[in-house]
């Protein structure tokens, strides 16, 4: 289905890191290791950004990613805390353990475009979860509507041909990159792909950088079946990092789930 392995936004964790620089999240998935009380397991934990937060509370915390150079910025942040950083891919991974919260974040769900795909990793979390542990993970909302607000790269289904500025961000040689992007919505497949293009000068000389992304979204109801059949109870659902009601206007569908009894 894909020409790509979907990792190429990937490739630089330190840049990545200086371009999102953000807590999002944090809190909120801080709060359910509190609530869960016991061991943490973050799939796709790119270079820590949660992870780190919530081992610094104390919680044994299992980071999990398929990017070697990720997890090598992920123990580079981590030098001081007792972290577990595991290189594996979330569809098949195999730990021996169950642990008492599962989440994956920053919308990693979505990077799991098949039917199979998904099923996969919901198969594996289940496998590794404690019964009574937590399972939860965000996803962007479909049907959230079409604003000129686009952070966290909250896109409508639609194809876009011209290209959209989003935030730019200083990189780790000082320079001052902008980004843009383009996408093509394949309404069967549920998939946006999203071409983006990084733009910065060294001196007078543009440098740019191109790197492909395919997102699955997912609908509400959809969702909600996919989790049954694959073993899980919806405990809660929440719209937004607030934890606002689930509405065809929320941002995100954050879900909070429990092996189904």
């Amino acid at each position: 289905m894909l020409d790509h392995n979907n990792l190429e936004e990937f490739a630089d964790p330190v840049n990545y890191d200086r371009a999102d620089p953000g807590d999002t999240g944090v809190a909120f998935y801080s709060a359910l290791a509190q609530e869960a009380g016991g061991s943490v397991l973050e799939l796709a934990c790119g270079t820590g950004r949660v992870t780190i937060p919530i081992a610094k509370l104390g919680f044994l915390v299992t980071g999990l990613d398929i990017v070697p150079g990720m997890l090598a910025q992920a123990r580079s942040k981590s030098v001081d805390l007792s972290v577990r950083w595991v290189e594996g891919d979330a569809r098949t991974f195999d730990l021996g353990e169950h642990f008492r919260l599962i989440f994956l974040t920053g919308n990693a769900f979505q990077a799991f475009v098949t039917n199979a795909e998904q099923a996969a990793v919901l198969q594996r979390v289940y496998a590794h979860l404690d019964d009574q542990g937590l399972f939860t993970f965000e996803t962007r909302n479909p049907l959230f509507p079409n604003t000129n607000t686009r952070q966290g790269l909250f896109v409508t289904l639609e194809s876009q041909d011209e290209e959209v500025s989003w935030p730019s961000y200083i990189n780790v040689d000082g320079y001052e990159v902008h980004i843009t992007t383009t996408q093509v919505y394949d309404h069967v497949a549920q998939i946006v792909h999203v071409t983006g293009t990084k733009r910065w000068y060294d001196g007078e000389q543009e440098r740019t950088q191109i790197t492909r992304t395919a997102l699955r979204y997912t609908f509400p109801q959809e969702l909600a079946a996919l989790l049954h059949y694959n073993g899980f109870s919806i405990l809660r659902q929440y719209g937004d990092w607030n934890e606002e009601p689930l509405t065809a206007t929320s941002p995100s569908i954050i879900s909070v789930c429990r092996k189904r009894a």
